[in-house]
């Protein structure tokens, strides 16, 4: 009982998570599987499923679809107050067997992004279920073919242009051939991607992507860096609050660039154009790169963050993420993004 009063003061007092005036970036949720009891990191139970969506309606989030996130990132619509994105990676049949009942209880539709070799197997769901997916509202998109790192062939140019033909062109042509449906989003497998990856994906006619960079994404990003938050078995509420709460930062000029493939990395830097009013008294900020000790500094005046990273950044995919916390008002805006130290095998990132 104890542990459910503490999260019922967490809910109540939680300072970044003040909804009533509206959010006007686009929180993203990533879930794998949902069982009446947890089986591994990627699965929660049924009761903290519901508890989370429970928390969503009372703070009157929006899910959105595919088509939501075309309206508002390619033809302008407006981004909903408190709109959420809620997504299913890999097409377990635990997400159609509890999720979905629960996902219909709050009134919420989400996200299913799947790997054909996958469907139809003992774990997964057939492709009868991802159309009545459709039917209720649901989106189905792609996860490559074969839930591949589609990062793992940067050093092979060659090589790659076949497999981006395998694990990004053909999932799109049999998910549209088996559904009928409009695949319009790549969701990368471990999140990696690089600038070739998107440049491929546009080639075979996505409109977008998505990553689990983290934070929140604000209207004007490229509809190819729309982030996701992996929520994960041991997330009690709390740290389910701290991710749900991140807002979107106003980043560019990024260095290195997202899904940039470098040989090394020993500097860092990017531009914060809206933080017209910093000072250490105002606002707490940090920028970590996964794996390392960072030490940088802030220039107000051109408002760039640049800094050093400890050590040599190893081969493989790398997060790196900005945070601003307010802190009068304890609201703090995260801004993460994606690149690969090549020369050497990739390594899956969550």
């Amino acid at each position: 009982m104890h542990k459910y009063f503490l999260a019922i003061m967490i809910l109540l007092l939680t300072p970044i998570l003040s909804f009533a005036a509206g959010r006007d970036d686009l929180v993203g949720l990533c879930y794998h599987q949902v069982e009446p009891k947890a089986s591994g990191k990627f699965s929660l139970s049924t009761e903290k499923f519901r508890a989370q969506l429970q928390y969503l309606k009372n703070h009157n989030f929006v899910s959105l679809n595919s088509d939501d996130l075309e309206n508002i990132y390619l033809k302008g619509s407006p981004m909903p107050a408190n709109a959420i994105l809620i997504t299913f990676d890999d097409g377990y049949k635990t997400v159609f067997d509890y999720a979905l009942p629960i996902m219909q209880e709050f009134g919420f539709k989400g996200v299913v992004c799947i790997y054909p070799s996958f469907i139809g197997a003992g774990k997964a769901m057939s492709w009868q279920q991802l159309k009545r997916l459709l039917e209720l509202g649901w989106s189905v998109e792609s996860h490559s073919m074969t839930h591949a790192n589609l990062a793992s062939k940067a050093d092979q140019p060659m090589a790659e242009e076949e497999f981006f033909k395998k694990e990004i062109v053909a999932p799109k042509q049999i998910i549209e051939t088996k559904l009928g449906n409009h695949v319009k989003f790549m969701v990368w497998p471990y999140g990696c991607y690089t600038t070739r990856t998107i440049e491929a994906a546009k080639k075979a006619g996505y409109i977008g992507a998505l990553t689990v960079d983290g934070g929140a994404t604000g209207k004007t990003e490229s509809p190819f860096q729309i982030k996701r938050q992996v929520v994960y078995a041991s997330d009690d509420m709390n740290k389910f609050l701290i991710r749900l709460g991140m807002r979107a930062i106003k980043i560019d000029e990024h260095h290195p660039a997202p899904g940039l493939v470098t040989s090394n990395l020993a500097t860092f830097s990017c531009r914060l154009p809206e933080l017209t009013d910093y000072s250490p008294e105002k606002f707490v900020l940090n920028a970590k790169l996964t794996g390392h000790k960072t030490t940088f500094s802030f220039d107000p005046q051109t408002r760039i963050l640049s800094g050093t990273i400890s050590g040599e950044a190893k081969p493989g995919n790398h997060f790196f993420d900005v945070y601003l916390r307010d802190k009068k008002t304890g609201i703090t805006g995260q801004h993460g993004w994606l690149f690969t130290v090549s020369g050497g095998k990739t390594r899956n990132s969550y």
